[in-house]
């Protein structure tokens, strides 16, 4: 059954990378809903049973040092290597699980990479589930932006604040009209060398206005 095109991500590619990615694009532009299809006709037996072997083995091998040489191996096959892969950590995951359950991993990790699903690794695709973790990372963007957006970080600052500012508010009498209050505000500036210095609106206004080289880095 076709397979239904999906949005792939970007990820940067080496140069064997880049000859997989694009033997695969221009099938993909080419046949269309016949891609895979035609992908399973351009290899022959030979190729794709060797490296069915080698998953075999890889999916039951229970030393992850051996497993490890497995991959590496089988990602030569195909003119790929790890870095060719998100930066997620993919191979913890694949570490915890085996046999059939091991191969839907590895076939995720090149799904959530944006590549092609090789032949002898496409029956265990798991299309859903890959829907399913790619509408969970858009959530969790989604949650993130929301939380940063509704508690912003503290930015990080190379040297230390040379400057603080604080505001003092106090209650004032009306001479004038008993029973009536104002607000008193004075804002006050600190520097190590000068001290706490009483600024105006004004002064604060010229501050803002300054070159950046020499604004004064609060907290």
């Amino acid at each position: 059954m076709p397979r239904t095109a999906k949005k792939k991500k970007t990820v940067i590619s080496s140069a064997k990378a880049s000859k997989y990615d694009a033997h695969h694009k221009v099938i993909d532009n080419t046949y269309g809903d016949f891609a895979d299809l035609r992908h399973q006709l351009s290899e022959s037996k030979e190729d794709v049973a060797e490296r069915a072997a080698l998953l075999k083995l890889f999916s039951e091998c229970a030393d992850s040092q051996r497993s490890w040489l497995l991959l590496e191996d089988y990602f030569s096959k195909l003119t790929l290597s790890r870095k060719d892969f998100s930066a997620d950590d993919w191979w913890g995951g694949l570490t915890q699980s085996s046999g059939d359950t091991r191969l839907e991993e590895l076939a995720l990790v090149f799904m959530k990479s944006g590549r092609s699903v090789p032949n002898e690794l496409m029956p265990y695709a798991n299309f859903s589930r890959f829907a399913e973790v790619e509408q969970e990372e858009k959530d969790f963007q989604l949650f993130k932006g929301l939380e940063e957006w509704m508690f912003p970080p503290s930015l990080g600052h190379l040297d230390a604040p040379r400057a603080t500012v604080k505001v003092y508010g106090r209650v004032i009498k009306e001479k004038e009209l008993p029973g009536l209050n104002r607000l008193g505000v004075e804002i006050h500036v600190i520097r190590p060398r000068t001290g706490d210095r009483v600024k105006t609106l004004d002064d604060m206004a010229d501050l803002t206005m300054r070159a950046a080289h020499e604004q004064e880095l609060f907290p």
